[in-house]
């Protein structure tokens, strides 16, 4: 007599299963082109800069006009000495734009339809790069670490352009000042499927003589994954028995 009820009492659940699976099913979208962009060349991956540290490999800086050309003798002469020059950084401020091009951190570029997506583990910081034409037009009275940027594609090569930059940001750790006239120009392109390159152009007429150039390659790191960077805490780059600190980001595999 219990038979018939059982039967419905479990068929019940199932049919419910059942339907709930295909009601989701319908309503899931499928993520695949909402995280790719196959109009253009893939850029995607996480990538570590290749000889961090100094903004051009070469140690070249732009040719500095007046005072910027004072302070950087200054800064220099100082950083050679092994004192600790006037960084924002050493408070935990933003590197900013163009030194965040260089820091010794990987990052994750992401693209997705009409804008790319830069995620750096140096403080945590997330450039937004629309690619549609959707650029807010940037207010020169709100200057900010990073700027305003925006993108478009030539053939297989990514052109990043940024401006309003805040001037009290350095290019690298060693110093090199800039103006609030700063622009800097990006041209990603896979160089080949490990090596990811960036010719990048700066032109500041107030404090460089004339627009300054230099390429960078990053490396794909497949196996490593962006970790938490709290400045405030020196979770990073933590003391030894002795008190001092490492230079540079912390080695893995």
């Amino acid at each position: 007599m219990n038979q018939p009820f059982t039967s419905r009492r479990w068929l019940l659940p199932a049919l419910f299963t059942s339907a709930w699976l295909q009601l989701a099913a319908a309503a899931t979208p499928t993520l695949g082109p909402l995280y790719a962009d196959p109009a253009h060349a893939d850029l995607s991956g996480l990538w570590l800069v290749s000889g961090g540290f100094y903004f051009a490999p070469d140690r070249s800086v732009p040719k500095l006009l007046g005072e910027y050309k004072t302070t950087y003798a200054r800064r220099t002469e100082a950083f050679n000495k092994g004192i600790a020059i006037d960084d924002l950084t050493a408070d935990c401020l933003p590197a900013g734009m163009p030194h965040l091009l260089t820091v010794p951190y990987p990052f994750e570029l992401m693209q997705t339809p009409g804008r790319v997506t830069f995620l750096y583990e140096y403080d945590s910081v997330v450039r937004r790069v629309p690619t549609d034409g959707s650029a807010v037009k940037p207010d020169p009275d709100k200057a900010t670490y990073h700027g305003n940027s925006w993108g478009h594609w030539e053939g297989d090569t990514l052109v990043v352009e940024t401006v309003n930059v805040r001037p009290d940001t350095q290019l690298d750790f060693t110093g090199i000042p800039h103006s609030d006239a700063l622009h800097i120009t990006e041209r990603w392109h896979r160089k080949d499927a490990k090596t990811l390159e960036n010719t990048i152009t700066l032109t500041d007429p107030t404090a460089f003589a004339e627009p300054f150039t230099t390429t960078r390659t990053y490396q794909l790191k497949p196996k490593w994954k962006i970790a938490e960077y709290v400045c405030e805490e020196n979770n990073r780059n933590a003391r030894d028995e002795q008190g001092h600190t490492s230079g540079g980001a912390p080695a893995r595999k």
